[in-house]
């Protein structure tokens, strides 16, 4: 039923000791054969549905992960369609993780200006993500 030795196995051990575990609530114990392949049957089941499910959810892992990348690779491409005046403080700010403060000090510009071209470079960012068909 599982298709490989090592789960039948397994499958078989966990219906012995399933089987003596609940003896009691055997009435018949010239039943005990059919009685533990039903539950070996059952936890085969179980066993093959779970592999199912775990496999669909890697499945949507590895497609979530690709079309991440994909989202990534038209980040990036929109990222280096913006102007450099407005490129530059995105890319400080929120890729290397620099304070306001420390970006307008580095392109020697004040604070208010860095804010300015920041919301400039989201929307700008945001367009070009919309013209693709990657935001909303």
């Amino acid at each position: 039923m599982v298709g490989n030795i090592p789960d039948a196995e397994d499958m078989a051990q966990d219906a012995m000791l399933k089987g003596f575990v609940r003896i009691r609530t055997l009435r018949d114990g010239a039943r005990f054969g059919p009685w533990v392949a039903k539950i070996a049957r059952r936890l085969c089941i179980n066993l093959i549905g779970g592999k199912k499910r775990s496999q669909k959810a890697v499945a949507r892992k590895v497609a979530d992960a690709n079309q991440s990348v994909t989202r990534n690779d038209n980040l990036q491409q929109a990222i280096e369609k913006l102007p450099a005046k407005i490129r530059l403080p995105l890319v400080m700010y929120y890729f290397g993780g620099q304070s306001v403060k420390t970006v307008a000090q580095k392109l020697d510009m004040s604070s208010s200006s860095v804010y300015l071209k920041l919301r400039t470079a989201v929307k700008e960012l945001h367009n070009l993500l919309v013209s693709q068909g990657e935001a909303q």
